[in-house]
């Protein structure tokens, strides 16, 4: 049991008393507990955190790219524009990051598939200038 101080005001005259509870003496103690369990059911790893920067930085890219389709300000436009390339580096170093530590494995492509793919989209970029 606590006990606490109290002070009453009785027709202009302040007594204190003594008033116990049945509160725990350390009520910190109980919710640092739960913190520290919440602490550490939330740790994050490294990888959890950095595919995050990833995930928004390419959410973002595509973000600026309709904006810039939808300004008409040249001045605005060029802001938004700077702001998406440099997004779009982080973006990149967030993946050389990820890369370099095996948590984002890319094979390189050979020239076989980099033919293939001229190939199969050539026909798209021709019929886009028609």
């Amino acid at each position: 049991m606590a006990t606490t101080k109290k002070n009453t005001t009785t027709k202009g005259k302040t007594t204190k008393t003594s008033v116990k509870s049945k509160t725990a003496t350390k009520p910190t103690q109980k919710c640092n507990c739960w913190t520290e369990q919440a602490q550490d059911a939330c740790k994050l790893t490294d990888y959890d955190i950095i595919s995050d920067v990833l995930g928004s930085h390419k959410n973002l890219i595509k973000l600026y790219g309709t904006a810039l389709c939808e300004i008409g300000c040249e001045d605005l436009r060029s802001i938004v524009e700077s702001k998406m390339s440099e997004c779009a580096e982080d973006q990149y170093d967030a993946f050389l990051y990820m890369n370099q530590r095996g948590m984002y494995k890319t094979e390189p492509a050979t020239e076989k598939k980099v033919k293939e793919a001229r190939q199969k989209y050539a026909g798209a970029i021709k019929n886009l200038k028609k």
